[in-house]
This record gives C-alpha cells, sequence and structure tokens, in this order.
C-alpha cells in the first residue's frame, strides 16, 4: 500500500485476503480498522493485529455507512478502503434457486456498492482517497457452473470501473485485483475438489 495511504478500512477482515492485509498493512505500521461478519473471528485478528474493529453486515440498511464513519473516528480520518468480503456459489445454473441469486448477488454486489457509496462520500469531501476490491479472475473471465456468481463478480468489476470514470477528476483511486484461483477458506464449503496447491495463498494475494 502506498505510503500516502496510513488509515486504512479492511472489509472481509474475519479471513483470508481481508485477514492478511490487516496483518501486513498493521505490520507495515498503517493504521487499520476491521470488519467482518464473524464476530469471534474478526476480534481475533483485531487483538493480532491491534485494530479497532466492528462486526457488522454491509447489507444491513445503513451498516456500511456505520462502519465508515466508525473508521474516520477510530483512525482519525481514511484514506483507502480494501474491500474484501464476498461469498461464492458453484452450481449448476438450472439448479441455482431465486433465493441463492439473491444472497449472492447480495453480499457480493450490493455490499460492494454501499460501501464504496459510503466511502466515496467522504474521499469527495476530503478530495482524496482509494477503493481497492478482489473480483478475481471470474469478474472478467467465465467457467461452467457457476452463472450466478460470475455475474456478481462481472458486476463488481463493471461498478469499480464506472466510478473510477466517475469519480476520475475527484482525485478518488479505484484498483481491482483480477486474482487467478487464491487459497482461502472460500473453497472450503463449496461443491467441487479445486487443485488448491496450484492456487496463490492468501499472504501473497495480500501483498499486492
Amino acid at each position: 500500500m502506498n505510503s500516502d495511504f496510513q488509515r486504512i478500512l479492511i472489509t472481509g477482515a474475519s479471513s483470508g485476503i481481508g485477514a492478511d492485509t490487516a496483518r501486513q498493512l498493521a505490520a507495515a505500521g498503517h493504521k487499520v480498522f476491521l470488519t467482518g461478519q464473524t464476530p469471534g473471528k474478526l476480534t481475533a485478528i483485531a487483538e493480532e493485529t491491534a485494530a479497532p474493529s466492528l462486526a457488522a453486515d454491509l447489507t444491513t440498511p445503513g451498516s456500511a455507512q456505520k462502519v465508515v464513519d466508525a473508521a474516520i473516528e477510530q483512525l482519525g480520518g481514511l484514506d483507502a478502503v480494501v474491500h474484501s468480503c464476498g461469498i461464492g456459489l458453484i452450481k449448476p445454473f438450472l439448479e441455482t434457486s431465486d433465493a441463492e441469486f439473491v444472497r449472492v448477488t447480495n453480499v457480493n454486489i450490493r455490499a460492494t456498492f454501499l460501501i464504496a457509496q459510503a466511502a466515496c462520500r467522504h474521499f469527495s469531501q476530503e478530495k482524496k482517497g482509494r477503493f481497492i476490491t478482489f473480483p478475481g479472475i471470474l469478474g472478467k473471465a467465465t467457467m461452467k457452473g457457476a452463472s450466478a456468481y460470475i455475474a456478481s463478480k462481472y458486476a463488481v468489476t463493471g461498478l469499480i470501473r464506472a466510478l473510477a470514470t466517475e469519480f476520475g477528476r475527484a482525485n478518488i483511486g479505484f484498483t481491482l485485483f483480477h486474482f487467478g484461483g487464491v487459497d482461502t477458506t472460500f473453497w472450503d464449503n463449496l461443491d467441487m475438489t479445486p487443485q488448491r496447491d496450484m492456487m496463490i495463498s492468501s499472504e501473497l494475494a495480500a501483498n499486492q
């Protein structure tokens, strides 16, 4: 992370890329604020990194703004957001229920929209800031049996590219990482057997 961005909000910080990002940024001397949906795991990472935290479901109305406000209060401002929360769904199209489609798009798209909107309100006032997120390779490529998930990640890519255009003159930067497979708990409960030994580690992903 650029040294200009000292005060950073990390979402999805309970595990995976978010947790490893928190560890690395805290070790490098950045001030970080953590949020995630799993209070016990979030508390453990917060204690490990000596960082303030707030457990939250970003899809709950008002929650994203509450998290951003808390980060600003605790850190004395906010320079960047690393948004790494999301859920997976690997399932054939004809077997995917409406409820499953709504859930995966709600978490992957709507939460991204809400946290980005709350962050950009602040960044617009400060005339600076950066928003970083991880749609992964399926945010620009396809595979069989993951239509709902891929739709959500393509939408994230489109949303962030649109924001980069909209805020192009406001000194707000946007970064998308389209990694291939990353070995995280994301894969633990999916109905497939990926080659996890061929994936990059979450530590390496976080170090980008």
